[in-house]
């Protein structure tokens, strides 16, 4: 019984010798692909980069790994959240009620201050990645 050859051109095929004792697992990419994998990782994490979430917390509380925050339920804690939309420039924050006293203006103030510097660090990611996009069609045109 003969073997049909797919890659025959009577078959349909390319006609090209595709070796299949290589031992290559896989194909460089060129430019092109990388840039347009670097858009579509960008455009599906965009979301992030629109919300900056910052939190102080005072008391006892766990971190994991990922540095997921757990709070102590019998602990005493007291808890600074700001979430900033950057697009719609819409912002929340929500306090402990203990924190409202002067005794911790000190908190407010260095949650405030982190706050500006999250501003910051998110234009500073979003300039690096528009530069990053420019670099790769830079070097593209070149070739």
């Amino acid at each position: 019984m003969a073997v049909e050859d797919s890659n025959d051109p009577i078959n349909g095929g390319s006609g090209a010798v595709v070796p299949t004792n290589t031992n290559v697992e896989r194909v460089e990419k060129t430019n092109v692909d990388k840039l347009q994998d670097f858009i579509k990782y960008v455009e599906e994490r965009v979301v992030d980069l629109t919300n900056l979430e910052i939190k102080t917390i005072v008391g006892d509380f766990d971190v994991d790994v990922d540095e997921k925050v757990s709070l102590r339920r019998d602990n005493d804690y007291k808890l600074m959240n700001s979430r900033i939309n950057l697009i719609d420039g819409d912002i929340t924050t929500h306090i402990s009620k203990e924190l409202v006293s002067d005794e911790y203006e000190w908190m407010r103030n260095f949650h405030a201050h982190k706050e500006e510097k999250g501003h910051e660090i998110i234009q500073g990611n979003i300039q690096a990645i528009a530069s990053l996009i420019d670099l790769f069609r830079e070097l593209n045109s070149e070739k």
